[in-house]
């Protein structure tokens, strides 16, 4: 399996066309043909279909594209890890981090990696989870940091814990139901949650708040994959939103926003570090690990 016949096969996959595959090489049409039959030939299965409507994936297309994406993001990473043994700090790496981390760890860590190894080149995504798992899992990233549910995290993915954080409820500044004290006054209320799983519905996302109240979840609630969304739409809306305790100080009295002091106990997460299970990181991104548990010790200390 050569390193041409997965790019031409990711070429397609993305493209969804011969011709626009080529164009993206910058080959022929009849060279990336060949090619991806030699690749077919190679894993003894035909990987693409042509249609009237361009190119299909059959079904060990479908359940190769993903390997192939991630053997190519393993071989960039592994020519820049001989390049970093080789030629020292240089090289790339590129990272996903939660909205929070992005406000509050980040700089700090950012800034201690940048002072150490100024050639290496960091490329950031502000994300949610389901978005930085996804790249992950494809081998996109080179690592993640984001707010993980305890115990919940997918077993193909390994985590590095950081610290703690809390939940909390926000709704805007005139909300009807601003002066409630309790779950039970939100129970009927519009909820918006940014989703911690691609496959859940956003219903299942706030379940664990209503479970100790023998309560099941609302049906009325929005899944958003944006933390800034929700911001905007719980300061400009009557919707009820779930945010971690940091944003709070950083962005609730910008976007009009008042933390509701419920009597009951909102769940804890995890901020943490999230690589793919068994994934060895280059020399780079390995110490950008290290000034983000630097930085977040610091942080949680002061």
């Amino acid at each position: 399996m050569k390193p041409n016949q997965l790019h031409a096969f990711v070429a397609v996959v993305e493209q969804m066309s011969i011709r626009a595959a080529a164009r993206v090489l910058g080959i022929s049409q009849p060279a990336v043909t060949k090619i991806v039959r030699e690749l077919e030939r190679e894993v003894g299965a035909p990987l693409v279909e042509r249609s009237v409507k361009g190119v299909r994936l059959t079904e060990f297309g479908r359940a190769f594209a993903p390997r192939a994406r991630l053997l190519l993001a393993d071989m960039q990473r592994a020519r820049d890890e001989i390049t970093q043994i080789r030629d020292g700090a240089t090289g790339s790496i590129s990272i996903a981090v939660s909205a929070s981390f992005a406000l509050t760890v980040l700089p700090a860590a950012f800034k201690d990696f940048h002072t150490r190894l100024p050639a290496v080149d960091v490329q950031f995504s502000e994300a949610v989870l389901p978005w930085m798992l996804a790249r992950l899992r494809d081998g996109y990233l080179d690592f993640a940091v984001a707010h993980v549910v305890p115990g919940k995290l997918d077993p193909q993915f390994e985590a590095i814990e950081l610290f703690p954080v809390q939940l909390v409820v926000g709704l805007r500044e005139r909300h009807p139901l601003r002066a409630s004290r309790s779950l039970m006054d939100l129970y009927e209320a519009e909820w918006i949650l940014p989703g911690d799983d691609h496959d859940q519905r956003g219903s299942d996302s706030v379940a664990p708040l209503f479970m100790p109240l023998g309560l099941p979840p609302p049906t009325r609630v929005i899944q958003g994959q944006s933390v800034t969304v929700a911001l905007g739409l719980v300061g400009h809306m009557d919707l009820i939103g779930l945010f971690v305790e940091p944003l709070v100080k950083l962005t609730f009295k910008r976007h009009g926003i008042r933390r509701v002091d419920i009597q009951e106990t909102l769940p804890t997460l995890n901020v943490c570090v999230i690589k793919r299970k068994g994934q060895l990181l280059t020399p780079a991104a390995q110490h950008f690990v290290e000034c983000v548990q630097r930085a977040s010790v610091a942080a949680t200390a002061g």
